[in-house]
Formats: C-alpha cells, sequence, structure tokens
C-alpha cells in the first residue's frame, strides 16, 4: 500500500469518481451524485454504487456481483482481496448488469 496523506487520498478518489461520472455521462449513463457517494443507475433499473471511504483510505464497490474494497497501490485502485483494479471490476460490473462500455481517461489509475 503506499503511504498516502489524507489530502492526496482525497485528491485521488475525487479523480475516481470524476472519471467515472465523466466515462457514464459519455455514454449516456444516469449517474447520481449525493457527497461521497456515487450511484449509477442501469436502463434495465440496475444500480452500481461506489462511494469513498476516507477514514480506511479506500474506494467502495457495491454491484449485484459482489462488494469490492481498493486502495492506491502503485499508481492504481486496486482491490484488497485479488489485485485486480477498480476500472476492470467495474467494467466487469456493467458488463454482468447489462449496462453499457465506458471508456475511461487517463486520470481512473
Amino acid at each position: 500500500m503506499d503511504d498516502l496523506s489524507q489530502s492526496r487520498y482525497l485528491n485521488l478518489a475525487e479523480q475516481a469518481l470524476r472519471a467515472v461520472e465523466n466515462a457514464a455521462d459519455a455514454a449516456e449513463l444516469d449517474s447520481r451524485r449525493d457527497g461521497s457517494v456515487l450511484n449509477l443507475e442501469l436502463d434495465n433499473g440496475e444500480q452500481i454504487i461506489i462511494n469513498l471511504q476516507a477514514p480506511v483510505q479506500e474506494l467502495w464497490l457495491a454491484s449485484k456481483s459482489g462488494a469490492y474494497h481498493f486502495r492506491w497501490r502503485d499508481g492504481r485502485w486496486l482491490d484488497t482481496r485479488e489485485g485486480r483494479s477498480f476500472a476492470d471490476l467495474l467494467l466487469q460490473a456493467l458488463r454482468e448488469q447489462g449496462g453499457p462500455q465506458l471508456e475511461f481517461d487517463a486520470s481512473l489509475g
């Protein structure tokens, strides 16, 4: 795990949420942000929820396929169990729930 100051964590986490919001907008996928929680609502009514967990410096992803925790390591958000990237698991969740393919910019990490 990279040692992050709280401000660095918040900056990186906010960048990730903005990258997902921008990709959702480009794909015309409904997204709703409420503080540190981002809700993606698919056309079929399914939802994917992403939120920041500042006390433990993690991003959390909740979908039908499961719940995942990500920490910033080696310049990317990686799952704490298997080391898979946040972007990969988010795209997998979208595929499994019938959502669109998203294209992320480099700020997702």
